[in-house]
């Protein structure tokens, strides 16, 4: 398996479980993965479209893609108003 996928697939777990750490009743798991695979989408396009992003590591930029997931994750999670428990 190519280094790069596994360490995207990192980076979106990480910003995935981090999200839900920081704002638990924001939105559902599934919401959180499709924001940070996003995320980690757009960041490596920007990286690639403007050759920029900091260090590349295989086929990533890690730092572009990092910035990606939390950018998407934060906007979600504002965009997001908080769930209520039931009763």
């Amino acid at each position: 398996m190519n280094p790069s996928v596994v360490v995207a697939a990192l980076l979106v777990l990480i910003g995935a479980q981090t999200t839900r750490l920081l704002a638990p009743r924001r939105l559902g798991y599934l919401w959180v993965l499709l924001l940070a695979a996003a995320g980690l989408s757009c960041g490596e396009f920007v990286a690639t479209a403007l050759h920029t992003g900091g260090p590349q590591l295989g086929a990533l930029h890690p730092l572009a893609d990092a910035l990606g997931v939390i950018g998407f994750e934060l906007g979600g999670t504002l965009l997001t108003p908080a769930r209520r428990r039931g009763p």
